[in-house]
């Protein structure tokens, strides 16, 4: 994860919330999606608005209660991190999001 650009951290942890969505707040001891916005905001060097917006870019493709920005295709960029990594199991997001 070191070697990502920062954009594209912020990106990962935004589809890890999406994809995971509660299961991925529990496993990581979050009690909301506001402390998750604020841990991986600040601990990846972004803003946690960004990473609540990631999210909601990546809500119309992962079955979950949020529609997310389901009037829009999928930004470029998001659709590249989520074809290299959309793939990957809970915990390989883990070893990638935590230090």
């Amino acid at each position: 994860m070191n070697s990502l650009p920062k954009r594209d951290k912020l990106i990962v942890a935004g589809l890890f919330l999406s994809k995971f969505d509660q299961g991925g707040l529990q496993t990581l001891g979050f009690s909301g999606f506001i402390e998750a916005f604020n841990a991986f905001g600040f601990g990846l060097g972004g803003r946690p608005a960004s990473i609540k917006n990631y999210r909601d870019e990546f809500d119309p493709i992962f079955p979950n209660p949020r529609k997310g920005w389901h009037t829009r295709p999928l930004r470029e960029h998001c659709r590249e991190i989520l074809d290299l990594s959309g793939h990957l199991s809970l915990s390989a997001y883990i070893e990638l999001l935590l230090p």
